[in-house]
C-alpha cells in the first residue's frame, strides 16, 4: 500500500494517482465477469443455539453453490449417526433452514450432504450440546392430533425415532373382547397414521392379535411378551401366553424369541443394558397376581429366561419405565374386573444389587397405565388410568427420583384409561384408550414451563 510520502518521492501528484485509479477501475469493470470456481460447495452450515435443553428447538441453516438448483438433493443428519434425518431438493438445498428438537441430552455433530449429477460433497457443522430438560413443568397444553383410523383400548405401544407405535389391543372392529392384530405408527411431522404388518398368529390358534402384553424397546426394535391372545375361533381371548416376539422396525416383520417360563399376562416388560425384564402380572387362570421377575440376556445370546428378585406387592396392570439405570414399577391392581383393588405402591429395581426399593407412593391408587407411563426430562410421567373398574380419571402425575416426590400436571381433556402415551421431541403424545367407549382420538401436550 502506498503512503502519501511514497507518492511524493515517486514524483506523482495525488490527483494523477486518483485519475489512474479511476481509469483502472473502469478497465476492470469493462472486463467480462469471472465465474466463481467450479465445483459443488457447501459454503456454510450453522446451528443456533449451540447449547439447548432437551425439548428446545435448534435451527440449522446452510448455503450451497456450484450447481443448478433443479439438480440438487441434500440430506441433513442432525444427530451425527450417519443416517439422514431430513431431505431437501431444489431451491431448499441452495439456501435453507430446518428446525429440530432433540429429545434427549448429548452432544450432536450435524452433517449436510449435497449431491448434484455426478458430484457430491459434505460439510460438518458446529456441535450442538443438549442438556436435560428442567423437568419442572406442571402445565401442559393439550391439543388434538390426527385420530387413529379405528378406536382401540388396551393396546401396546411406545415411541421410537420420533414416532408413536401402537400394536394390537381391543378395537371397535371386533366384538368384546377379541384382540386385534392391527398395528400402526403415527408420525407427528406429517400428522398421519400408517399401517404396519399385522401381528403374528399366537398360541397356535392361527389368529393374530394381542393385548395385555408387556412391551419394551431397545432403541432399534420393539419386544412384547405374554398377554391375552385371540382364541381358536378368533372371537374371544386366551388369558395368557408364554410367547415373546421382536418387531423388526426396519423390515416391518416379527421374529419369535425364547418363551417365558410360564404363561403370563398384564405384566410389564422393560429393556435395560442388553436384557429384557418381565415382572408381575397374572397367571393363565387370572386367579393369582404373580411376583416372578424373569430376565432374558439378549446381548449375551441367551436362549432361556432366568429369575431375578421378585416384585414386591405382586400386582397387574401397573405402569413401568426405565430411568437412571433402574426399572420402576408404578401402581397397578390386585385381581380383575369387578373384584379389582387398585394400588399406589411404587418400586425401583437395581440390576447391580438385584433388589427392589420402595419409593413414595403415587398420589392415587391407579391401574390400567401399562402403556401410558414413561420417562421424560428426568422424571416419570403417568397419564390417566382407572381408580376402580371402568372408572377412568383425568389425572397426570410426574415423579422426580431426585426428591422422591410426585407432582400433579395439567389434567387430560377427558377421563381415560388403557391408552398409549409417550414423549416425542419434548412433547407428550397420547392415543386410544377407553372412557365412554374405545377411543380413536390422539392428543399432543406441550409443556409450558
Amino acid at each position: 500500500m502506498l503512503r502519501r510520502t511514497d507518492v511524493k518521492k515517486l514524483g506523482f501528484s495525488l490527483s494523477a494517482l486518483t485519475l489512474l485509479g479511476v481509469l483502472g477501475a473502469c478497465e476492470r469493470d469493462a472486463r467480462p465477469p469471472v465465474d466463481p470456481p467450479a465445483g459443488l460447495t457447501i459454503e456454510t452450515l450453522d446451528a443456533a443455539p449451540l447449547s439447548a435443553t432437551a425439548g428446545e428447538p435448534v435451527t440449522f441453516s446452510w448455503r450451497v453453490r456450484g450447481a443448478d438448483a433443479s439438480a440438487l438433493r441434500c440430506t441433513l443428519d442432525v444427530t451425527g449417526d450417519g443416517a439422514p434425518d431430513y431431505t431437501f431438493e431444489g431451491e431448499a438445498c441452495l439456501s435453507g433452514s430446518q428446525e429440530h428438537t432433540y429429545a434427549a441430552p448429548g452432544t450432536f455433530s450435524p452433517t449436510l450432504r449435497v449431491a448434484a449429477g455426478g458430484e457430491s460433497t459434505s460439510r460438518s457443522g458446529p456441535s450442538v450440546t443438549v442438556t436435560g430438560a428442567s423437568g419442572n413443568f406442571t402445565t401442559l397444553t393439550w391439543s388434538p392430533a390426527a385420530p387413529q383410523p379405528i378406536g382401540v383400548a388396551e393396546a401396546q405401544g411406545r415411541a421410537l425415532n420420533g414416532k408413536l407405535y401402537v400394536f394390537g389391543g381391543f378395537d371397535k372392529e371386533k366384538r368384546c373382547c377379541t384382540p386385534t392384530d392391527r398395528a400402526q405408527v403415527y408420525d407427528p411431522e406429517t400428522d398421519t397414521w400408517t399401517p404396519l404388518a399385522p401381528l403374528p398368529p399366537m398360541n397356535n390358534t392361527g389368529h393374530g392379535g394381542v393385548t395385555h402384553a408387556g412391551m419394551a424397546t431397545d432403541g432399534t426394535d420393539f419386544f412384547f411378551a405374554g398377554g391375552y391372545t385371540a382364541n381358536n375361533s378368533g372371537t374371544g381371548q386366551i388369558f395368557g401366553t408364554k410367547e415373546v416376539w421382536r418387531y423388526n422396525v426396519a423390515e416391518d416383520s416379527y421374529t419369535r424369541l425364547p418363551d417365558l417360563p410360564v404363561e403370563r399376562s398384564a405384566g410389564q416388560l422393560e429393556y435395560l443394558d442388553g436384557r429384557l425384564h418381565y415382572f408381575g402380572g397374572s397367571n393363565l387362570a387370572r386367579t393369582q397376581d404373580t411376583p416372578e421377575h424373569f430376565v432374558l440376556d439378549l446381548a449375551g445370546g441367551a436362549q432361556s429366561w432366568t429369575e431375578a428378585a421378585p416384585l414386591p406387592n405382586p400386582r397387574n396392570h401397573m405402569g413401568s419405565a426405565v430411568l437412571g439405570g433402574r426399572i420402576y414399577a408404578v401402581a397397578g391392581q390386585h385381581d380383575h374386573d369387578h373384584n379389582l383393588v387398585t394400588q399406589n405402591d411404587v418400586h425401583a429395581y437395581d440390576p447391580e444389587t438385584d433388589t427392589w426399593e420402595t419409593l413414595a407412593p403415587l398420589p392415587k391408587a391407579v391401574s390400567h397405565i401399562s402403556n401410558s407411563t414413561f420417562a421424560m426430562g428426568g422424571r416419570i410421567i403417568v397419564v390417566g388410568g382407572e381408580i376402580a373398574h371402568l372408572k377412568p380419571i383425568t389425572d397426570v402425575f410426574a415423579y422426580d427420583p431426585e426428591t422422591d416426590t410426585w407432582t400433579s400436571l395439567t389434567d387430560l381433556p377427558h377421563a381415560l384409561q388403557s391408552a398409549v402415551a409417550d414423549e416425542i421431541n419434548g412433547e407428550i403424545f397420547l392415543t386410544g384408550g377407553s372412557g365412554g367407549g374405545w377411543r380413536a382420538e390422539t392428543y399432543r401436550a406441550t409443556p409450558q414451563d
